[in-house]
């Protein structure tokens, strides 16, 4: 079967956010024990343009909303917040 797949675009700065909270994410998996394959593909198609299915769009939620939660940087946070809210709109149009 088919995957149905949709395009995003992160800028620099969305990029830059993107790969800490993936790499904090997977870090704090490994530090339970626990798998981090999901994680890794993720960090491997990770660019300015991809393609991403539900799944990895999920993964890429999931370690900003952990990045949200666990961030004391004021300034950063209006930047985790905006990437988060363009991932939840391509989200919901699956």
């Amino acid at each position: 079967m088919f995957e149905k797949k949709k395009k995003i675009e992160l800028d620099g700065e969305e990029l830059k956010i993107m790969r800490y909270s993936l790499n904090e994410f997977r870090n704090n998996l490994l530090e339970q024990n626990k798998y981090t394959d999901a994680i890794d593909e993720v960090m491997i198609k990770l660019k300015d343009k991809m393609k991403v299915d539900k799944y990895e769009i999920g993964v890429m939620i999931n370690s900003l909303d952990k990045t949200l939660k666990d961030s004391q940087e004021n300034s950063n946070i209006s930047n985790v917040r905006k990437l988060l809210l363009k991932l939840f709109e391509v989200y919901q149009n699956f």
